[in-house]
């Protein structure tokens, strides 16, 4: 899908927010430092990335093979980035050509995405540790105010997609900076994972993806699927995504307040999830018994509706004399879905199960 939109004659860019007047220095433009510009463009912050080679792209340019990264694809996913108003100066090293001091001086906010430092002798002007530059581990800031790092440079890995996602960790934090706001949360959103599922937990899952093997490309890897090919490759996709994570009001609350999801731990709830119902999908780990769902089925005049049965942590929401979910909810489905404040409750996007596949 990319490779089209790449193709296409005017390829899709993310709307950018109003310019703050703030700017950003980039030091490196492997995977960290782009994505951490490309998402520092977005909320109006100008960046200009410095390299010390002649082109940018970092390890994504000089480590990966053309088979696996055509460089003309790279060109054109840079290319992207410099249309969003990014600045590249090429062969400026840093230490040699100019320091973080004077980065600092000039610029609002350094970020520091250089790759591995292990065992280099190039002075950074920031304090080092074993794994490389010693950062915040919340903050992902250095021992210099307004200096922050990212990528293999702060954590070495062999990954562009960690670097990736640790870039766009770092414009979030310098976002939250400039903005004069706490950078207690390098993540702007609260995010909290199930974990390693057990293979019961599983099954919900693989019965959602098409059972076929992973495909090869018939055109080699650097040639890509055909529109054919992409279509069967997708369909395999567990769909494990959560459908109210844009939208998630505990989540909005729960990242505004700070929350921290590992502060108290506890077992957490078996995975379930209930796709019987013609209309909507209920899993009950999402469940807060808030009382909305119970509320609105009552003021329906459900026949059985919606009930509350345990207490304490084992409290959960559940059809009455264990009915099943399409005998509780026969008129209030929809509504219901559209009040669940986290998406425990959610219209389908699929066909029903059959009933029998579903208990």
């Amino acid at each position: 899908m990319a490779d089209e939109d790449l193709a296409s004659e005017s390829p899709w860019l993310p709307p950018c927010a109003p310019p703050t007047g703030k700017r950003v220095a980039i030091v490196g433009t492997g995977p960290a430092g782009l994505s951490a510009a490309w998402y520092l463009l977005q909320r109006g912050h100008a960046c200009t990335l410095f390299d010390d080679h002649n082109a940018p792209g970092g390890m994504l340019r000089r480590g990966v093979p053309e088979e696996d990264l055509p460089r003309d694809v790279l060109d054109a996913e840079i290319a992207l980035i410099g249309r969003l108003g990014a600045r590249f100066q090429c062969g400026t090293r840093l230490g040699a050509h100019v320091s973080v001091a004077e980065l600092r001086q000039e610029w609002d906010a350094v970020l520091l995405a250089v790759g591995d430092v292990r065992g280099s002798a190039e002075p950074l002007g920031v304090a080092l540790g074993p794994q490389g530059i010693r950062t915040d581990r919340t903050t992902m800031m250095t021992s210099e105010e307004g200096v922050f790092a990212a990528g293999a440079a702060r954590a070495p890995t062999r990954h562009a997609i960690r670097s990736l996602a640790d870039g766009r960790a770092a414009a979030d934090a310098i976002h939250r900076h400039l903005g004069g706001r706490s950078t207690a949360s390098a993540w702007g959103d609260f995010t909290s994972k199930v974990g390693r599922l057990a293979a019961d937990e599983a099954r919900p899952f693989l019965a959602r993806g098409l059972p076929e093997p992973r495909l090869a490309p018939s055109a080699g890897r650097s040639g890509g699927f055909s529109t054919e090919e992409a279509r069967r490759e997708a369909l395999r996709c567990l769909h494990c995504e959560c459908d109210r994570a844009a939208d998630c009001i505990l989540r909005a609350h729960a990242g505004r307040l700070g929350a921290n999801a590992l502060r108290y731990r506890s077992e957490r709830r078996p995975y379930e999830r209930d796709d019987s119902h013609p209309l909507v999908v209920y899993e009950s780990g999402k469940c807060i018994a808030c009382g909305i769902c119970v509320r609105i089925a009552a003021e329906a005049g459900e026949e059985l509706g919606l009930t509350f049965t345990g207490r304490g942590m084992g409290l959960r929401m559940q059809v009455p004399f264990g009915g099943r979910l399409a005998e509780g909810l026969r008129a209030a489905a929809r509504a219901c879905a559209e009040a669940c404040p986290t998406g425990a409750l959610v219209l389908r996007t699929e066909p029903a199960a059959a009933p029998d596949a579903a208990r």
